[in-house]
């Protein structure tokens, strides 16, 4: 094999390569790396995950899952899908983070360590298009490597 045709089908396979990676984490599931304590224990400072970009666009997400968001500011959040409160329940604060619609669904998002967390107690149901993905492996580090719950 010459050196021209070894260099173009190594270009070519260098190209295919990037494409599928970018068709990936474009559309299928991205790394994440946690940042700050808000998730502990679930999920700590420094922990990889994968996060689920296809799922919940099916679908809406369902009471404890572990999500992805775009928060005030535009600051990623890592948070998990509130229950609905209760009559009697202290409501969360008027929303900052505006719809697209009226009728576009909202979420109660909180982290899993309340006293570090800046979440929906501070400001307000998330709308559905502010939602990235689902958080659904850890692959760091490899002891607590598996499925996030």
């Amino acid at each position: 094999m010459s050196p021209a045709r070894f260099l173009r089908d190594l270009c070519l396979v260098l190209v295919a390569v990037g494409c599928v990676v970018w068709g990936v984490t474009r559309w299928l599931m991205i790394p994440w790396v946690v940042a700050g304590p808000s998730m502990e224990p679930t999920l700590q400072e420094g922990d990889r995950v994968l996060v689920d970009l296809i799922t919940l666009r099916g679908r809406l997400p369902r009471t404890g899952e572990v999500i992805v968001l775009s928060g005030p500011g535009d600051e990623d959040l890592v948070k998990r899908i509130a229950r609905e409160p209760y009559p009697g329940d202290l409501p969360y604060p008027a929303p900052i983070l505006a719809p697209y619609s009226p009728l576009e669904p909202d979420f109660g998002v909180l982290g899993d360590n309340p006293d570090q967390s800046r979440d929906s107690r501070a400001f307000g149901r998330v709308p559905r298009h502010r939602i990235r993905g689902r958080v659904a492996w850890r692959y760091w580090p490899l002891s607590r490597l598996g499925p996030i719950k």
